[in-house]
């Protein structure tokens, strides 16, 4: 009788065993790919920064130095506030069309 008791835990382990070595495999092989798919976004995405990288290097953005002419970072300045006024004078339009239209709302 214990035979046969022992018989069938040690038959149900092997089944058990093999269930749980095919769901590990499958998922195993499902990782593998995702790996796969994973390295092959990182390296388009390292192709991607190189070129971006040769990009930004080719084009060197105009430094001021110590050695420059005053008058340049003079015009420099001037030339960064003029623009920061205007960005500043078309950001304050959007905020009034923006109010006007919750003004409208709220009425």
């Amino acid at each position: 009788m214990w035979f046969w008791v022992w018989t069938l835990l040690g038959v149900g382990t092997l089944v058990g065993a093999f269930f749980l070595a095919r769901d590990l495999w499958h998922k195993a092989k499902g990782l593998m790919g995702e790996l796969a798919r994973a390295s092959e976004v990182v390296g388009q995405a390292s192709e991607r920064i190189g070129e971006a990288a040769a990009r930004a290097a080719e084009t060197p953005a105009p430094l001021p130095t110590l050695f420059d002419d005053v008058t340049v970072h003079y015009e420099r300045v001037a030339a960064q506030r003029a623009a920061r006024g205007e960005r500043r004078t078309a950001r304050r339009a959007r905020n009034e069309a923006t109010w006007q239209k919750w003004k409208q709302f709220n009425d």
